[in-house]
């Protein structure tokens, strides 16, 4: 079983242990996926406390509220943005605006869900956040093998090139320095 790491950044504990709850036993898998995927939880209160989380460790999903102490969750949602950390963001808030969605999902936060919301709403919204990011990172490794095989290609070509061109360059020497003679009509290599 493979584990996605989860941080869940929000003020009210309540929300946060709940979080945890829901995803404790919880797992995803899907008839494409080659493994099935639990989830760990890390917790911050605190968008400084989630951006040091995220600048010490690899984080795969955020769980973030927007209204937090000190800087917002959408300030955090830019600031992963902009260090291009791969990791899918789902915004999570109880001051949900269609203002708010449209600038969270602009800024690259996959999803947006209004609190107060039920573990079923939960788990829907991390399956299909799960299924996103399992084909995101599937694409990104076709994509890397893609150009390996291609620059494996281009290298055994270019080796396979090189040697008959050696050859013709070797008989046009021979050609040039009149080493066959005047007479080059009878020579065959």
């Amino acid at each position: 079983m493979a584990i996605f790491k989860v941080l869940v950044v929000d003020d009210e504990p309540g929300i946060r242990m709940g979080i945890l709850r829901i995803l404790k036993n919880f797992t995803v898998d899907y008839p494409f996926m080659d493994d099935s995927y639990s989830f760990e939880c890390i917790e911050a209160e605190t968008g400084e406390i989630a951006i040091g989380i995220l600048d010490s460790r690899e984080i795969d999903i955020v769980l973030l509220d927007n209204k937090l102490p000190g800087i917002e969750g959408i300030e955090v949602l830019d600031y992963i943005k902009k260090k291009e950390y791969k990791t899918m963001v789902m915004m999570i808030t109880s001051y949900a605006s269609l203002d708010l969605a449209v600038k969270a999902t602009e800024r690259g936060a996959y999803n947006f869900v209004p609190k107060p919301f039920t573990p079923d709403e939960l788990r829907s919204a991390m399956r299909n956040l799960v299924k996103k990011l399992f084909l995101q990172r599937m694409t990104e490794k076709m994509h890397d093998a893609g150009k390996k095989i291609r620059f494996q290609f281009l290298s055994v070509l270019s080796h396979e090139l090189k040697s008959p061109i050696n050859a013709i360059e070797g008989y046009l020497n021979i050609m040039r320095d009149k080493q066959a003679g005047d007479k080059i009509d009878n020579y065959k290599p």
